[in-house]
């Protein structure tokens, strides 16, 4: 399975994040902002130095879709081909030019929002998309981790206790963690932040006899063997 961290302009705890992987020698995949890349060079450095697999999270975070105010996903006006290509090849050139070294084939869409339009746009540029794993059956668990929640007061908020807790009982409800895309972000809330016991979740992955690998490792299909310059790819969730 794939743990994978989201990060969209503030360091946050990218560096408790690496050491925890670092220590546990446990291989990610990080969906970067141009923005995040622009605001924090050195933690990119250090997080392709690391060997960890870095996709395309667009440059400043839009929002693609009007999932927010319709629950739909109908492109918002304003959002074309042009615009998502744009977002997308400035991330990859902004992490070129830090690391040297070129962006995998992968990204993924700000909010999880997209539809088969945003797909095509970005997939005509080599990229293609990567969501979380959800099951539609039953009550519809995801390995979202909902460390992004921060409100208290809000019905999906999770201590950090109970975030380890969600995840795996995605396994324990007979969805099966193989194959499986875990979503955390690298800046959530500076209290009790989910990534806190992400050595906990580690272990208690392999403790099930669980492996950790990127999303490239796990779908070789979607990363060609010679990455695509300044492009990047996605698969959808």
């Amino acid at each position: 399975m794939a743990l994978t961290f989201d990060g969209g302009s503030d360091a946050g705890d990218t560096s408790h994040v690496l050491a925890v992987l670092s220590e546990s020698g446990a291989p990610a995949t990080f969906f970067l902002t141009g923005d995040f890349i622009r605001r924090n060079p050195d933690l990119v450095r250090r997080i392709a130095a690391a060997g960890h697999e870095v996709g395309n999270h667009t440059w400043s975070h839009p929002h693609l879709t009007a999932w927010e105010r319709t629950g739909r996903h109908d492109t918002l006006e304003g959002v074309d081909r042009e615009l998502v290509q744009r977002e997308l090849s400035a991330t990859a050139r902004a992490y070129e030019q830090v690391t040297g070294r070129s962006m995998a084939p992968l990204w993924r869409a700000p909010y999880g929002e997209v539809n088969a339009d945003l797909l095509r746009w970005a997939a005509t540029a080599g990229w293609r998309h990567i969501g979380w794993s959800r099951d539609e059956r039953g009550d519809r668990r995801t390995l979202d981790s909902l460390d992004w929640v921060a409100d208290r007061g809000s019905r999906n908020f999770l201590t950090s206790t109970q975030i380890i807790a969600r995840l795996l009982a995605y396994d324990a409800a007979g969805f099966g963690l193989s194959g499986g895309i875990v979503l955390m972000h690298l800046c959530t809330r500076s209290v009790d932040p989910g990534v806190g016991r992400l050595g906990e979740l580690i272990d208690a992955l392999r403790s099930r006899g669980y492996g950790l690998v990127t999303v490239g490792e796990m779908r070789r299909d979607l990363v060609p063997a010679e990455p695509i310059g300044a492009q990047t790819a996605s698969l959808s969730r």
